[in-house]
């Protein structure tokens, strides 16, 4: 049992003024005259003792009054089993979900609206001094500090839907860090309670903060929903064919059918296409169309449904006809063999910006300008420069190892080494047939029309042998008849590595004369290329990624303006090509946004909102007790948001089980008592 004014129990030494009468009546003496006392002597021995009982239970009566009275003025209570400890409550951290799900319609009309309601309701049954911490999604500057009732009772009612979703962590985290070491607290959780809300991992509240969850049922609701998408080719080319890739999500118990999803870009409808989806399924919708410009194309995808009607539209950008920037180093030893791999670049100048130095004339400070560097016709790779082509392709670039007929081995394996792609051996390998390739490579796309067996490959002059390690993440896109890797293919970081292990001399003169060679280094130029992020998601710690092959000074601002009202500064990190961009908190609406360095326009930037509340998957009363218990202890208290007797609820949790209607009422009984002694007491 607790007190709710325990400094009143100092008024409990007022049991000493009936002890004290008591006393004082006990010692006064009455003298009566009688002739002969004789015969009362017997009736003097029965009376006394009568008498002095009388007088014991009296004042047992009277201390049991004041003692019944000074307890119930003291306020006494028992603490509710919401919490781990059983002192009262100094802090009240109110929690209020305002994601996107709380527009949901309940029982009671919006369930924001409810929570709101509750909230003040938390407020109105505590104490007047009491003070507030208030917890949104948003997690606002304004609500990192204690609040009193007037400014919270304002915060509430300027409180709005976000886009910004939380979980039950990051409140208690939250709660944890902003409450003081000092003070105890009650974490009132007012939730609908999604399944996404209580993530499986979990973080406890500290041991002075009692935690209160307030689920809030909804109307069965159902959505469809644009998940994401994605283009099958990561580069545009103006008059390209693109496929765009929509994946599409019915959470609901309706099948639809002939569902119409609109492409627009740059405002203006692109491609219209329909879909039929079954009911609870996940469908993915292709849309093609031609690229019949060129340049930044800010892009959004369309679909009706209701009436959740946030994740209908998805934004994204691209850019089309951008050339790549070819760079190959050849050794000393130039011949006219080179000719076959500057044909493939020199021969579609639209496509490609084709650079040529010799292996020692490089500058690695230039190497950022460049999307692929091939090293072409190389025996042996310095230290210095090994380093240099690590970094660019740790940045993002590509590189391809073409090497000579005859190589140092060492200074090639320690060069791989460092991208753990596989060993040359000292092994030369003589006429034999590509017998296998990876035709679902990107980098054979469209090379093939048939990809049967039957398909006549050339003969390779020389090749030298490769070995593969077992924990290397590279993998063979061609291969020998005796499965010698022929080109061999990587991802490090944001870039990639290609080895090829035959010379392009005139050794292999029949492989450079095939329909095989050009479309191969076709296409690792093509995609060699950076592609920016389709789009971001809008939350806390949100990035992009954008091609930005540019030297950056520390002193450099970036910024983010929908050309109206906002304009925000960015961080971003910097690495080789990539600029990686980090979202602002300003940013809380989805759409396409301007990124700009200083003045200069840099590139459009897509963001989207958090398709995780377009899951509308809610715990029921007994998985949603289970759970808590489970992550929280037993000590978490529920309470019924729909009970019409949540205001009782509410004041029970902050002041606890009241008792001193019980101890009025003893004292009560013991005036009574008091009263019956004296009376009928003879």
């Amino acid at each position: 049992m607790s007190f709710l004014n325990p400094s009143f129990l100092w008024a409990m030494f007022a049991v000493s003024i009936p002890i004290i009468i008591h006393l004082i009546n006990f010692r006064r003496h009455k003298t009566l005259y009688f002739s002969n006392t004789s015969f009362l002597q017997d009736l003097k021995k029965e009376t006394k003792t009568r008498t002095k009982l009388k007088q014991i239970l009296i004042l047992i009566a009277r201390i049991l009054t004041i003692a019944m009275l000074v307890i119930a003025f003291a306020g006494p209570f028992i603490r509710s089993n919401a919490g781990n400890n059983q002192q009262k409550s100094e802090v009240n951290i109110i929690y209020i979900d305002n994601s996107f799900s709380m527009e949901a319609e309940g029982k009671k009309g919006v369930v924001f609206e409810q929570a709101r309601q509750i909230a003040k309701q938390i407020i109105f049954n505590s104490d007047a001094n009491k003070e507030y911490i208030l917890i949104t999604n948003d997690m606002l500057p304004q609500h990192q500090f204690v609040l009193g009732r007037d400014k919270l009772l304002q915060e509430i009612d300027e409180i709005s839907i976000g886009s910004s979703p939380a979980s039950l962590n990051d409140v208690i985290l939250k709660a944890n860090t902003l409450l003081p070491q000092d003070k105890t607290a009650s974490l009132y959780i007012i939730s609908d309670m999604q399944k996404s809300f209580i993530p499986e991992s979990k973080i406890v509240p500290n041991k002075n903060i009692n935690t209160v969850f307030i689920p809030l049922e909804t109307t069965v609701i159902n959505n469809m929903f644009i998940d994401t998408c994605w283009f099958a080719s990561p580069v545009h080319r103006i008059g390209q064919d693109e496929e765009l890739i929509v994946k599409i999500v019915n959470h609901s118990d309706e099948d639809f059918a002939d569902i119409p999803v609109q492409l627009f870009i740059n405002d203006s409808l692109k491609a219209l296409s329909s879909l039929n989806i079954e009911a609870n399924q996940t469908e993915e919708l292709s849309i093609k169309y031609v690229n019949t410009a060129s340049g930044f194309f800010n892009a959004r995808l369309e679909i009706s449904d209701y009436p959740v009607t946030y994740d209908n539209v998805l934004y994204f950008n691209y850019r089309a006809d951008k050339q790549t920037n070819v760079l190959i180093l050849n050794s000393e030893n130039t011949d006219n063999n080179y000719r076959y791999l500057r044909s493939v670049y020199q021969s579609d100048p639209a496509n490609f910006v084709l650079h040529e130095i010799k292996l020692g004339n490089q500058q690695a400070s230039q190497f950022g300008n460049y999307d692929i560097i091939l090293l072409n016709n190389i025996a042996e790779i310095s230290s210095g420069l090994a380093a240099d082509l690590q970094s660019f392709v740790s940045g993002g670039g590509s590189v391809v190892l073409i090497p000579r007929v005859e190589i140092k081995h060492h200074s090639l394996n320690n060069f791989l080494a460092l991208f753990n792609a596989g060993k040359f051996e000292n092994l030369k390998i003589n006429s034999k047939t590509i017998k296998n390739i990876d035709y679902e490579n990107v980098i054979f796309k469209d090379v093939f029309v048939d990809n049967s067996s039957n398909t006549d490959f050339p003969v390779l002059g020389l090749v030298h042998k490769y070995v593969m390690f077992n924990s290397s993440p590279f993998a063979s896109l061609i291969s020998l008849e005796n499965n010698t890797p022929l080109l061999v293919s990587g991802n490090y970081n944001k870039g990639n590595l290609y080895v090829f292990t035959a010379p392009v001399s005139e050794i292999n003169a029949e492989m450079l004369k095939s329909p095989v060679f050009a479309p191969v280094f076709f296409n690792l130029a093509v995609n060699s290329q950076i592609s920016s992020s389709l789009y971001a998601i809008i939350g806390q710690g949100a990035s992009v990624d954008i091609s930005y092959p540019y030297e950056i000074a520390a002193s450099d601002v970036f910024s983010i303006s929908d050309n109206k009202n906002m304009d925000a500064i960015v961080q971003y990190n910097a690495v080789g090509k990539n600029l990686r961009v980090f979202m602002p908190q300003e940013i809380k609406i989805a759409g396409n946004y301007k990124l700009f360095r200083a003045d200069n326009y840099i590139s459009p930037i897509s963001v989207n909102y958090n398709r995780l509340e377009s899951i509308l998957d809610y715990y029921d009363k007994t998985s949603l007790n289970k759970i808590i218990k489970e992550k929280i202890g037993d000590n978490a208290k529920i309470i019924d948001a729909t009970s019409d007797d949540i205001a009782v609820e509410l004041k029970k949790v902050a002041d606890g089980d009241p008792l001193w209607q019980w101890f009025l009422i003893f004292a009560l009984v013991f005036i009574i008592c008091e009263i019956m002694l004296a009376r009928l007491f003879k």
